[in-house]
């Protein structure tokens, strides 16, 4: 029974865990830009490394958001990316972590005022933040992520933007 039971949860940590829902909300250094984004997001089910009190985890994330441009054409903006989370378990399924990414992103329009523009629609997407997780299994998480956009030199002027975003995620 015990053997069993070992084996079953082995099992699940090496399974990937289920879709979760972000919401997101950012405020630019830039031209009043404000964003508003949506998130579908997994995490591989078994830590890359797992350390006496800290683990680290790989978390995927695609997102779909929307800004708000007040001196140009509202944006659009989707892309993917790979989350590196340095996770501390604090009992139960509360956790509270520290997460990096470099992602990619496409942006529907360049200019975010009528003399500044971000040169490219494809951009970087560098991010670092810090959040907490609680509830059943886990399910509710809160953060606050800084992300920086840039074409990394790709094409001159390379002004980059930056945001600073709130989120909430739930696993349903």
């Amino acid at each position: 029974g015990a053997m069993l039971a070992a084996h079953a949860s082995a099992q699940a940590q090496v399974v990937p865990q289920g879709l979760d829902w972000q919401l997101a909300y950012g405020v630019s250094n830039k031209a009043g830009a404000k964003k508003l984004g949506l998130v579908a997001g997994w995490q591989r089910g078994a830590p890359l490394w797992q350390g006496e009190q800290w683990r680290l985890a790989l978390r995927h994330e695609l997102e779909l958001s929307f800004w708000r441009v007040p001196e140009a054409q509202n944006i659009i903006e989707a892309g993917f990316s790979p989350f590196l989370r340095l996770e501390r378990p604090m009992g139960g399924s509360n956790q509270f972590f520290v997460e990096a990414s470099i992602g990619v992103r496409l942006l529907s329009h360049t200019r975010i005022a009528p003399n500044h523009t971000l040169s490219t629609a494809f951009q970087f997407s560098d991010q670092v933040g810090a959040g907490f997780q609680w509830g059943p299994q886990g399910r509710s998480t809160v953060g606050v992520r800084f992300q920086h956009l840039s074409n990394a030199g790709i094409k001159k002027p390379n002004p980059g933007i930056n945001f600073t975003q709130i989120y909430y995620r739930h696993q349903f």
